[in-house]
């Protein structure tokens, strides 16, 4: 029997998936978070899309964690996301997720220290890429 660890909560708006990752995660908890996520991508089918994860109440995972959100982020990067903003306020734990997760070193990917910051981010790209398709 597989326990889960990590709580998490999901929400599009408009063109932004927005999620909220709170406590420590296990890769259970994990692919949980993982899965949910790639559902609401296909429910998009194939539109363009963004997504801001806020890691304001994170307080780290696994190895086992790092693992499975790698290999989600490899499917994510090849859909249609335009962007990825994470908040973190502890530099840390973006340097230990960027350390444990290279797919997290992509161009689109940014990390802020504010949700005000990444939403401006994020409806940055999404305005611009509107504009080019225009």
């Amino acid at each position: 029997m597989s326990v889960e660890h990590g709580e998490f909560s999901i929400s599009l708006e408009g063109k932004i998936i927005k999620t909220k990752l709170i406590g420590s995660f296990n890769e259970f908890g994990a692919k949980r978070y993982a899965e949910a996520v790639i559902e609401v991508v296909k429910q998009l089918e194939g539109k363009p899309f963004a997504i801001l994860v806020n890691n304001v109440d994170l307080f780290g995972g696994t190895p086992e964690a790092y693992q499975v959100l790698d290999q989600y982020n490899i499917w994510v990067n090849q859909q249609n996301m335009l962007a990825k903003a994470f908040v973190f306020d502890a530099a840390i734990l973006a340097t230990i997720m960027k350390n444990m997760s290279p797919s997290m070193k992509a161009d689109n990917i940014q990390m802020f220290k504010t949700l005000e910051a990444a939403e401006s981010w994020l409806e940055e790209v999404l305005q611009h890429h509107a504009e080019i398709r225009a």
